[in-house]
C-alpha cells in the first residue's frame, strides 16, 4: 500500500472527518459500503491533493467522502430497480392494484404523497423537497393517510 495512505488512515484527524462525512450516509449504506466509499476517498484524495489550492487535505477529503457516498447510494438505488427476467407467468390480479389506486384516491387527504412513497419510490426528504415543507410534515402527513387506507382496507375485507 502507498506510504502516503497508511499516514492518512494513522491519522486520527483524517479518520474523523472521514467519519464525520459518511455519518449522515449511515441509514442508506452499509457499514461496509461506508468503509470503501471512505477508503476510495482517501486514495482518491491522496492522489489528487494539491498543497497549492490554499486548502486543507481534511477539507478536500470530506468532500470526496461526501461524493463517494453519493455515488454508492445512487449506484444502490439504481440496481434495486432492475427486472429480473425469469420466464415465470405473472399470475398477479392487475384488479387488485386498481382497486388500491381507487382505494388510495377515496380515503386519502393527500393521495399524491402516498404514491410518491410507495409507487414512485421518492424518499421522504425527496418528497419534502418537492413540496417545498419539512420532512417531518411530509411524514406526519404519510403517516396519517396510510392509517386512513388500512382502516377502510380492514374494514372492506
Amino acid at each position: 500500500m502507498n506510504q502516503k495512505i497508511e499516514n492518512y488512515l494513522q491519522d486520527s484527524d483524517v479518520l474523523s472527518v472521514a467519519h464525520a462525512a459518511a455519518s449522515t450516509f449511515s441509514s442508506c449504506l452499509s457499514k461496509d459500503e461506508i468503509k470503501n466509499c471512505i477508503l476510495n476517498a482517501i486514495w482518491k484524495a491522496s492522489n489528487k491533493f494539491d498543497k497549492r489550492q490554499n486548502t486543507k487535505f481534511t477539507s478536500y477529503l470530506h468532500n470526496g467522502v461526501v461524493f463517494e457516498c453519493l455515488s454508492q447510494r445512487k449506484f444502490n438505488k439504481s440496481r434495486s430497480y432492475q427486472v429480473l427476467e425469469v420466464g415465470i407467468e405473472d399470475t398477479r390480479n392487475p384488479l387488485k392494484e386498481i382497486d388500491m389506486r381507487d382505494a388510495i384516491d377515496s380515503v386519502c387527504d393527500d393521495p399524491s404523497i402516498v404514491y410518491d412513497k410507495y409507487y414512485n419510490n421518492m424518499t421522504i426528504a425527496e418528497i419534502a423537497k418537492d413540496r417545498g415543507c419539512c420532512g417531518e410534515t411530509v411524514r406526519i402527513r404519510l403517516k396519517k393517510n396510510m392509517e386512513k387506507l388500512r382502516l377502510s382496507l380492514k374494514n372492506s375485507v
